[in-house]
């Protein structure tokens, strides 16, 4: 696996398990945790370089988010 894919799959299970455990918390209370988790690994890209993307994957596990949309990921309203 190369080191940018091993990034992007370290970026999306950091969103989505931090979604896991913290799904009633706001992004803006659990961004400040999921950076220091991040960066604690001083090899791994800035985090402003991957913040958009954790982000993406954090909502994308939104539980209300996750209602409107099927399993394709398009909303079901037409």
């Amino acid at each position: 696996m190369a080191r940018s894919d091993s990034d992007h799959t370290l970026v999306l299970s950091l969103g989505r398990n931090g979604r896991a455990s913290y799904p009633e918390r706001p992004w803006e209370e659990i961004e400040p945790v999921l950076r220091r988790v991040w960066e604690f690994d001083g090899r791994l890209r800035a985090w402003h370089d991957v913040r958009a993307d954790v982000q993406a994957a954090w909502q994308s596990c939104d539980p209300a988010t996750s209602v409107r949309r099927g399993r394709s990921g398009f909303s079901r309203a037409a």
